[in-house]
Protein backbone atom coordinates (compact mmCIF):
# COMPACT_ATOMS: atom_id res chain seq x y z
CA UNK A 1 0.00 0.00 0.00
CA UNK A 2 3.06 2.71 0.38
CA UNK A 3 4.28 2.11 -2.83
CA UNK A 4 2.80 5.64 -3.71
CA UNK A 5 4.37 7.03 -1.06
CA UNK A 6 7.35 7.57 -2.89
CA UNK A 7 9.66 7.42 -5.73
CA UNK A 8 8.98 9.85 -8.84
CA UNK A 9 5.43 11.33 -9.17
CA UNK A 10 5.32 11.44 -12.91
CA UNK A 11 5.67 7.83 -13.10
CA UNK A 12 3.58 6.86 -10.69
CA UNK A 13 0.86 8.46 -12.28
CA UNK A 14 1.83 7.39 -15.56
CA UNK A 15 1.85 3.80 -14.37
CA UNK A 16 -1.44 4.36 -12.96
CA UNK A 17 -3.38 6.01 -15.85
CA UNK A 18 -2.17 3.77 -18.54
CA UNK A 19 -3.89 0.78 -17.56
CA UNK A 20 -7.12 2.71 -16.83
CA UNK A 21 -7.30 4.05 -20.69
CA UNK A 22 -7.98 0.38 -21.65
CA UNK A 23 -10.67 -0.16 -18.90
CA UNK A 24 -11.78 3.11 -20.02
CA UNK A 25 -12.34 1.77 -23.66
CA UNK A 26 -14.26 -1.46 -22.43
CA UNK A 27 -16.96 0.80 -21.41
CA UNK A 28 -17.69 2.43 -24.14
CA UNK A 29 -17.87 -0.56 -25.81
CA UNK A 30 -20.19 -1.92 -23.44
CA UNK A 31 -22.42 0.94 -23.91
CA UNK A 32 -22.00 1.18 -27.68
CA UNK A 33 -22.49 -2.20 -28.18
CA UNK A 34 -26.25 -2.01 -26.71
CA UNK A 35 -26.98 0.92 -28.70
CA UNK A 36 -25.77 -0.83 -32.10
CA UNK A 37 -27.90 -3.90 -31.71
CA UNK A 38 -31.02 -2.37 -30.50
CA UNK A 39 -30.47 -0.20 -33.70
CA UNK A 40 -30.93 -2.72 -35.61
CA UNK A 41 -34.32 -3.66 -33.86
CA UNK A 42 -35.91 -0.90 -35.57
CA UNK A 43 -35.85 3.06 -35.47
CA UNK A 44 -38.97 2.54 -32.56
CA UNK A 45 -36.43 0.55 -30.53
CA UNK A 46 -33.71 2.56 -30.66
CA UNK A 47 -36.31 5.52 -30.09
CA UNK A 48 -37.15 3.59 -26.55
CA UNK A 49 -33.45 2.98 -25.74
CA UNK A 50 -32.53 6.94 -26.20
CA UNK A 51 -35.39 7.95 -24.07
CA UNK A 52 -33.86 5.50 -21.20
CA UNK A 53 -30.44 7.02 -21.37
CA UNK A 54 -30.95 10.25 -18.73
CA UNK A 55 -32.95 8.52 -16.58
CA UNK A 56 -30.08 5.83 -16.20
CA UNK A 57 -27.47 8.28 -16.34
CA UNK A 58 -29.31 10.03 -13.21
CA UNK A 59 -29.74 7.18 -11.06
CA UNK A 60 -25.96 6.08 -12.07
CA UNK A 61 -25.27 9.42 -10.56
CA UNK A 62 -25.78 7.35 -7.18
CA UNK A 63 -22.86 5.09 -7.99
CA UNK A 64 -20.53 8.25 -9.03
CA UNK A 65 -21.33 9.71 -5.42
CA UNK A 66 -20.70 6.44 -3.59
CA UNK A 67 -17.57 5.42 -4.96
CA UNK A 68 -16.39 8.95 -4.70
CA UNK A 69 -17.12 9.52 -1.03
CA UNK A 70 -15.58 5.82 -0.01
CA UNK A 71 -12.48 5.93 -2.63
CA UNK A 72 -11.10 9.79 -0.90
CA UNK A 73 -11.61 7.77 2.98
CA UNK A 74 -9.89 4.42 1.88
CA UNK A 75 -6.96 5.92 -0.07
CA UNK A 76 -6.65 8.32 2.69
CA UNK A 77 -6.68 6.03 5.40
CA UNK A 78 -4.55 3.72 3.38
CA UNK A 79 -1.83 6.16 2.89
CA UNK A 80 -2.28 7.39 6.90
CA UNK A 81 -1.57 3.61 7.89
CA UNK A 82 -5.19 2.54 9.22
CA UNK A 83 -5.61 -0.32 7.64
CA UNK A 84 -8.93 -1.10 9.86
CA UNK A 85 -10.70 2.50 9.02
CA UNK A 86 -10.15 1.10 5.08
CA UNK A 87 -11.59 -2.31 5.72
CA UNK A 88 -14.92 -0.59 7.74
CA UNK A 89 -15.42 1.93 5.00
CA UNK A 90 -15.32 -0.84 1.83
CA UNK A 91 -17.87 -2.48 3.84
CA UNK A 92 -20.03 0.18 4.81
CA UNK A 93 -19.67 1.53 1.24
CA UNK A 94 -20.92 -1.59 -0.12
CA UNK A 95 -23.70 -1.92 2.36
CA UNK A 96 -24.86 1.68 1.44
CA UNK A 97 -25.19 1.36 -2.14
CA UNK A 98 -27.17 -1.89 -1.95
CA UNK A 99 -29.73 -0.09 0.23
CA UNK A 100 -29.76 3.16 -1.28
CA UNK A 101 -29.97 1.54 -4.81
CA UNK A 102 -33.05 -0.46 -3.78
CA UNK A 103 -34.46 2.59 -2.12
CA UNK A 104 -34.52 4.21 -5.51
CA UNK A 105 -34.92 1.54 -8.06
CA UNK A 106 -38.06 0.28 -6.25
CA UNK A 107 -39.43 4.42 -6.49
CA UNK A 108 -38.64 4.27 -10.12
CA UNK A 109 -40.22 0.92 -10.29
CA UNK A 110 -43.52 2.04 -9.90
CA UNK A 111 -42.99 5.64 -11.61
CA UNK A 112 -41.82 4.52 -15.02
CA UNK A 113 -44.72 4.86 -17.01
CA UNK A 114 -45.58 8.87 -15.34
CA UNK A 115 -42.04 9.38 -15.62
CA UNK A 116 -41.13 8.76 -19.52
CA UNK A 117 -44.81 9.86 -19.90
CA UNK A 118 -43.45 13.37 -19.24
CA UNK A 119 -40.06 12.84 -21.32
CA UNK A 120 -42.19 12.28 -24.23
CA UNK A 121 -42.67 8.82 -24.83
CA UNK A 122 -45.78 7.33 -26.07
CA UNK A 123 -47.31 4.73 -27.78
CA UNK A 124 -45.28 1.57 -28.76
CA UNK A 125 -42.06 3.64 -27.59
CA UNK A 126 -43.64 4.08 -24.40
CA UNK A 127 -44.60 0.15 -24.30
CA UNK A 128 -40.97 -0.77 -25.06
CA UNK A 129 -39.22 1.91 -22.56
CA UNK A 130 -41.61 0.29 -19.79
CA UNK A 131 -40.53 -3.78 -20.84
CA UNK A 132 -36.37 -2.21 -20.91
CA UNK A 133 -36.66 -0.25 -17.49
CA UNK A 134 -38.91 -2.63 -15.57
CA UNK A 135 -35.88 -5.44 -15.69
CA UNK A 136 -33.50 -2.28 -15.26
CA UNK A 137 -34.94 -1.36 -12.40
CA UNK A 138 -35.03 -5.15 -10.82
CA UNK A 139 -31.29 -5.64 -11.59
CA UNK A 140 -30.47 -1.72 -10.62
CA UNK A 141 -28.06 -3.10 -7.93
CA UNK A 142 -26.02 -4.91 -10.15
CA UNK A 143 -26.06 -2.29 -12.32
CA UNK A 144 -24.97 0.12 -9.56
CA UNK A 145 -22.66 -1.98 -7.17
CA UNK A 146 -19.64 -2.50 -9.85
CA UNK A 147 -17.97 1.52 -10.08
CA UNK A 148 -17.91 1.20 -6.62
CA UNK A 149 -16.62 -2.13 -5.66
CA UNK A 150 -14.13 -1.08 -8.91
CA UNK A 151 -13.44 2.17 -7.19
CA UNK A 152 -12.24 0.53 -3.76
CA UNK A 153 -9.65 -1.09 -5.76
CA UNK A 154 -8.46 1.61 -7.08
CA UNK A 155 -8.58 3.43 -3.58
CA UNK A 156 -5.71 0.67 -2.93
CA UNK A 157 -3.55 1.87 -5.86
CA UNK A 158 -4.73 -1.30 -7.71
CA UNK A 159 -5.53 -0.17 -11.40
CA UNK A 160 -5.07 -3.05 -13.27
CA UNK A 161 -7.29 -5.59 -11.53
CA UNK A 162 -10.33 -2.84 -12.16
CA UNK A 163 -9.64 -3.16 -16.27
CA UNK A 164 -9.51 -6.84 -16.19
CA UNK A 165 -12.87 -6.93 -14.73
CA UNK A 166 -14.54 -4.18 -17.38
CA UNK A 167 -13.30 -6.14 -19.96
CA UNK A 168 -14.52 -9.03 -18.75
CA UNK A 169 -18.19 -7.40 -17.94
CA UNK A 170 -18.28 -5.73 -21.74
CA UNK A 171 -17.10 -8.89 -23.26
CA UNK A 172 -20.32 -10.99 -21.81
CA UNK A 173 -22.60 -8.03 -22.59
CA UNK A 174 -21.46 -8.08 -26.14
CA UNK A 175 -22.06 -12.24 -26.17
CA UNK A 176 -25.07 -12.08 -24.52
CA UNK A 177 -26.48 -8.92 -26.52
CA UNK A 178 -25.96 -10.96 -29.16
CA UNK A 179 -28.15 -13.63 -27.97
CA UNK A 180 -31.05 -11.89 -25.77
CA UNK A 181 -32.06 -9.64 -28.18
CA UNK A 182 -32.14 -11.08 -31.25
CA UNK A 183 -32.56 -15.14 -30.19
CA UNK A 184 -30.43 -18.26 -30.37
CA UNK A 185 -31.13 -21.92 -30.50
CA UNK A 186 -33.49 -22.54 -27.56
CA UNK A 187 -33.45 -19.29 -26.18
CA UNK A 188 -36.07 -17.01 -27.28
CA UNK A 189 -35.49 -12.94 -29.02
CA UNK A 190 -36.52 -10.49 -25.82
CA UNK A 191 -36.04 -7.48 -28.34
CA UNK A 192 -34.94 -4.08 -26.31
CA UNK A 193 -36.04 -5.70 -23.06
CA UNK A 194 -33.02 -8.52 -23.64
CA UNK A 195 -30.19 -5.76 -23.68
CA UNK A 196 -31.88 -4.54 -20.27
CA UNK A 197 -31.38 -8.51 -19.12
CA UNK A 198 -27.78 -8.92 -20.82
CA UNK A 199 -26.30 -5.46 -18.68
CA UNK A 200 -28.08 -6.36 -14.91
CA UNK A 201 -26.27 -10.25 -16.22
CA UNK A 202 -22.65 -8.62 -16.95
CA UNK A 203 -22.71 -6.23 -14.33
CA UNK A 204 -23.76 -8.43 -12.19
CA UNK A 205 -20.60 -10.66 -12.87
CA UNK A 206 -18.57 -7.76 -12.74
CA UNK A 207 -19.54 -6.77 -9.11
CA UNK A 208 -19.24 -10.26 -7.80
CA UNK A 209 -15.44 -10.45 -9.50
CA UNK A 210 -14.96 -6.93 -7.62
CA UNK A 211 -16.38 -7.95 -4.60
CA UNK A 212 -13.95 -11.34 -4.84
CA UNK A 213 -10.59 -9.34 -5.35
CA UNK A 214 -11.48 -6.78 -2.48
CA UNK A 215 -12.02 -9.51 0.09
CA UNK A 216 -9.02 -12.24 -0.69
CA UNK A 217 -6.74 -10.30 -2.59
CA UNK A 218 -6.89 -7.41 -0.91
CA UNK A 219 -8.15 -8.05 2.66
CA UNK A 220 -10.01 -5.21 2.57
CA UNK A 221 -13.98 -5.93 3.52
CA UNK A 222 -15.07 -6.32 7.05
CA UNK A 223 -17.73 -9.09 7.88
CA UNK A 224 -18.07 -8.76 11.55
CA UNK A 225 -21.32 -6.39 12.45
CA UNK A 226 -20.14 -2.86 13.25
CA UNK A 227 -21.66 -0.96 15.62
CA UNK A 228 -24.79 0.91 14.12
CA UNK A 229 -23.82 4.73 15.50
CA UNK A 230 -20.82 4.57 13.55
CA UNK A 231 -21.87 3.16 10.46
CA UNK A 232 -24.48 5.95 10.24
CA UNK A 233 -21.30 8.02 10.48
CA UNK A 234 -19.50 6.32 8.15
CA UNK A 235 -22.68 6.73 6.15
CA UNK A 236 -22.87 10.41 7.02
CA UNK A 237 -19.57 11.02 5.99
CA UNK A 238 -19.02 8.86 2.05
CA UNK A 239 -22.16 10.77 1.27
CA UNK A 240 -20.97 14.29 2.48
CA UNK A 241 -18.07 13.47 0.13
CA UNK A 242 -19.75 11.84 -2.50
CA UNK A 243 -22.63 14.46 -2.85
CA UNK A 244 -20.66 17.09 -5.46
CA UNK A 245 -20.00 14.36 -7.82
CA UNK A 246 -23.30 12.96 -7.78
CA UNK A 247 -24.41 15.99 -8.46
CA UNK A 248 -22.05 16.76 -10.92
CA UNK A 249 -23.23 13.31 -12.69
CA UNK A 250 -26.99 14.54 -12.51
CA UNK A 251 -25.98 17.95 -14.35
CA UNK A 252 -24.37 16.40 -16.99
CA UNK A 253 -27.58 14.96 -19.44
CA UNK A 254 -29.19 18.66 -17.76
CA UNK A 255 -26.43 20.66 -19.50
CA UNK A 256 -26.76 18.41 -22.85
CA UNK A 257 -30.32 18.66 -23.29
CA UNK A 258 -30.33 22.40 -22.62
CA UNK A 259 -27.47 22.89 -25.26
CA UNK A 260 -29.45 20.45 -27.96
CA UNK A 261 -32.12 22.66 -27.04
CA UNK A 262 -30.41 26.07 -28.28
CA UNK A 263 -28.78 24.06 -30.50
CA UNK A 264 -32.20 23.04 -32.25
CA UNK A 265 -32.84 26.75 -32.32
CA UNK A 266 -30.15 28.21 -34.13
CA UNK A 267 -29.23 25.64 -36.77
CA UNK A 268 -32.22 23.06 -36.66
CA UNK A 269 -32.16 19.20 -36.95
CA UNK A 270 -28.61 19.88 -38.78
CA UNK A 271 -27.62 21.23 -35.81
CA UNK A 272 -28.58 18.44 -33.14
CA UNK A 273 -27.38 16.09 -35.16
CA UNK A 274 -24.03 17.71 -35.34
CA UNK A 275 -23.85 18.69 -31.59
CA UNK A 276 -24.39 14.92 -31.54
CA UNK A 277 -21.49 13.48 -33.44
CA UNK A 278 -19.27 15.54 -32.21
CA UNK A 279 -20.28 14.90 -28.07
CA UNK A 280 -19.85 10.92 -29.02
CA UNK A 281 -16.86 11.56 -31.30
CA UNK A 282 -15.47 14.00 -28.09
CA UNK A 283 -16.01 10.81 -25.52
CA UNK A 284 -13.03 9.12 -27.71
CA UNK A 285 -10.95 11.97 -27.43
CA UNK A 286 -11.58 12.18 -23.44
CA UNK A 287 -10.86 8.76 -22.84
CA UNK A 288 -7.13 9.74 -21.57
CA UNK A 289 -8.42 12.44 -19.45
CA UNK A 290 -11.06 10.24 -17.53
CA UNK A 291 -8.80 7.50 -17.14
CA UNK A 292 -5.91 10.53 -15.71
CA UNK A 293 -8.77 11.54 -13.41
CA UNK A 294 -9.40 7.98 -11.74
CA UNK A 295 -5.43 7.74 -11.42
CA UNK A 296 -5.55 11.16 -9.21
CA UNK A 297 -7.80 9.74 -6.64
CA UNK A 298 -5.36 7.07 -5.05
CA UNK A 299 -2.47 8.98 -5.73
CA UNK A 300 -3.38 11.73 -3.55
CA UNK A 301 -5.44 10.36 -1.54
CA UNK A 302 -2.50 8.36 -0.08
CA UNK A 303 -0.45 10.77 -0.18
CA UNK A 304 -2.61 13.06 1.52
CA UNK A 305 -3.46 10.49 4.27
CA UNK A 306 0.02 10.30 4.84
CA UNK A 307 1.15 14.05 5.08
CA UNK A 308 3.11 14.11 2.09
CA UNK A 309 1.47 17.28 1.23
CA UNK A 310 4.68 18.79 -1.38
CA UNK A 311 3.37 15.66 -3.08
CA UNK A 312 0.04 16.67 -3.63
CA UNK A 313 0.94 19.98 -4.66
CA UNK A 314 3.19 18.19 -7.50
CA UNK A 315 0.46 16.48 -8.88
CA UNK A 316 -1.40 19.72 -8.92
CA UNK A 317 1.01 21.19 -10.76
CA UNK A 318 1.57 18.49 -13.29
CA UNK A 319 -1.88 17.90 -13.76
CA UNK A 320 -2.42 21.75 -14.77
CA UNK A 321 0.10 21.29 -16.95
CA UNK A 322 -0.89 18.44 -18.48
CA UNK A 323 -4.46 20.02 -19.39
CA UNK A 324 -2.86 22.66 -21.34
CA UNK A 325 -0.55 20.16 -23.54
CA UNK A 326 -3.23 17.76 -24.08
CA UNK A 327 -5.74 20.28 -25.09
CA UNK A 328 -3.38 21.67 -27.53
CA UNK A 329 -2.65 18.93 -28.63
CA UNK A 330 -6.42 17.80 -29.32
CA UNK A 331 -6.95 21.09 -31.10
CA UNK A 332 -4.34 20.31 -33.41
CA UNK A 333 -5.42 17.72 -34.61
CA UNK A 334 -8.60 18.61 -34.89
CA UNK A 335 -7.79 21.38 -37.31
CA UNK A 336 -7.04 19.25 -40.04
CA UNK A 337 -9.21 15.91 -38.94
CA UNK A 338 -12.16 17.05 -37.72
CA UNK A 339 -14.41 16.81 -40.95
CA UNK A 340 -12.57 13.42 -42.08
CA UNK A 341 -13.94 12.08 -38.36
CA UNK A 342 -17.27 14.00 -38.73
CA UNK A 343 -17.54 12.12 -42.81
CA UNK A 344 -17.16 8.87 -40.72
CA UNK A 345 -20.70 9.11 -38.80
CA UNK A 346 -22.52 11.65 -41.45
CA UNK A 347 -22.83 11.75 -44.96
CA UNK A 348 -25.27 14.86 -45.04
CA UNK A 349 -22.62 17.95 -45.72
CA UNK A 350 -23.70 20.28 -43.31
CA UNK A 351 -23.81 18.28 -40.58
CA UNK A 352 -20.43 17.13 -41.07
CA UNK A 353 -19.38 21.01 -41.73
CA UNK A 354 -21.04 22.02 -38.04
CA UNK A 355 -19.76 18.75 -36.61
CA UNK A 356 -16.24 19.74 -37.73
CA UNK A 357 -16.66 23.47 -35.78
CA UNK A 358 -18.20 22.11 -33.28
CA UNK A 359 -15.17 19.77 -32.28
CA UNK A 360 -12.62 22.59 -33.67
CA UNK A 361 -14.11 25.27 -31.50
CA UNK A 362 -14.67 23.31 -28.54
CA UNK A 363 -11.19 21.97 -28.07
CA UNK A 364 -9.78 26.00 -27.60
CA UNK A 365 -11.81 25.25 -23.80
CA UNK A 366 -10.80 21.51 -23.05
CA UNK A 367 -8.10 22.56 -21.00
CA UNK A 368 -10.50 24.20 -18.67
CA UNK A 369 -12.47 21.26 -18.94
CA UNK A 370 -9.82 18.94 -17.79
CA UNK A 371 -8.55 21.32 -14.99
CA UNK A 372 -12.31 21.70 -13.69
CA UNK A 373 -12.53 17.59 -13.44
CA UNK A 374 -8.86 17.04 -12.56
CA UNK A 375 -8.81 19.36 -9.52
CA UNK A 376 -12.00 18.23 -8.62
CA UNK A 377 -11.14 15.02 -8.26
CA UNK A 378 -7.80 15.87 -6.57
CA UNK A 379 -10.33 17.80 -3.59
CA UNK A 380 -12.36 15.33 -3.33
CA UNK A 381 -9.51 12.42 -2.83
CA UNK A 382 -8.73 15.75 0.47
CA UNK A 383 -11.73 15.34 1.73
CA UNK A 384 -12.63 18.58 0.60
CA UNK A 385 -15.91 18.92 -1.03
CA UNK A 386 -17.25 21.71 -0.89
CA UNK A 387 -14.82 23.73 -3.32
CA UNK A 388 -15.66 20.54 -5.81
CA UNK A 389 -19.11 21.96 -5.40
CA UNK A 390 -18.47 25.26 -6.06
CA UNK A 391 -16.34 24.77 -8.68
CA UNK A 392 -19.25 22.02 -11.01
CA UNK A 393 -22.37 24.48 -9.91
CA UNK A 394 -19.78 27.72 -11.24
CA UNK A 395 -19.10 25.67 -14.31
CA UNK A 396 -22.57 25.04 -15.57
CA UNK A 397 -25.02 27.90 -14.14
CA UNK A 398 -22.56 30.88 -14.35
CA UNK A 399 -19.93 30.28 -16.97
CA UNK A 400 -21.34 27.60 -19.77
CA UNK A 401 -24.67 28.17 -19.61
CA UNK A 402 -24.87 31.92 -19.86
CA UNK A 403 -22.37 31.74 -22.46
CA UNK A 404 -23.36 29.44 -24.38
CA UNK A 405 -27.33 31.13 -24.92
CA UNK A 406 -25.54 34.49 -25.44
CA UNK A 407 -23.06 33.22 -27.98
CA UNK A 408 -26.26 31.35 -29.96
CA UNK A 409 -28.15 34.82 -30.12
CA UNK A 410 -25.32 36.59 -31.22
CA UNK A 411 -23.24 34.01 -33.42
CA UNK A 412 -26.13 31.19 -33.88
CA UNK A 413 -24.44 27.61 -33.78
CA UNK A 414 -20.85 28.83 -33.60
CA UNK A 415 -21.40 31.25 -31.28
CA UNK A 416 -23.32 28.56 -28.97
CA UNK A 417 -19.81 25.99 -29.07
CA UNK A 418 -17.40 29.66 -28.82
CA UNK A 419 -19.47 30.03 -25.46
CA UNK A 420 -19.27 26.50 -24.82
CA UNK A 421 -15.39 26.74 -24.72
CA UNK A 422 -15.26 30.29 -22.84
CA UNK A 423 -16.87 28.88 -20.14
CA UNK A 424 -15.19 25.87 -19.37
CA UNK A 425 -11.77 28.31 -20.07
CA UNK A 426 -13.29 30.03 -17.13
CA UNK A 427 -14.35 26.85 -15.07
CA UNK A 428 -10.28 25.70 -15.40
CA UNK A 429 -9.81 29.01 -14.17
CA UNK A 430 -11.73 29.29 -10.85
CA UNK A 431 -10.57 25.58 -10.60
CA UNK A 432 -7.11 26.41 -10.67
CA UNK A 433 -7.42 29.32 -8.30
CA UNK A 434 -9.57 27.52 -5.43
CA UNK A 435 -7.36 24.43 -5.57
CA UNK A 436 -4.24 26.46 -5.28
CA UNK A 437 -5.80 28.58 -2.50
CA UNK A 438 -7.39 25.61 -0.80
CA UNK A 439 -4.24 23.21 -0.81
CA UNK A 440 -2.15 26.36 0.75
CA UNK A 441 -4.04 25.47 4.03
CA UNK A 442 -3.13 22.49 4.33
Amino acid sequence: MSKLLSGDVKAHLLRLTLPTIAGTFAMMVFNLTDTFFVSRLGTEELAAMGFTFSVVMIVGALSIGFSTGAASIISRALGAGNLPLARRTVSDGLVLTILGTLVVSAGGYFLITPVFTVLGAKGHVLELVEGYMQVWFMGAVFAILPPVSDSCLRAAGDMVRPVVVMIVCAMVNVILDYILIFGWGPIPAFGIKGAAIATVIARGTGAGASLLLLHFKHHLIDWKPANFRHTLQSWKTIIQLGIPAAFTQALTPVAQGFYIRLAAGVGGVSAVAAMATGTRIEMIVFMIAMSYAMAIVPFVGQNFGAQAYGRVQETRRISIRFALVYAGCTFLVMLPAAPLISAIFSDDAEVIRMSAGYLTFAALGHAGLHISSWMSQLLNATGKPKPVMMINLCRVFFFVIPFSYAGSCLYGFNGLVGGLALGNICSGVLAYRLTRYVLRTC
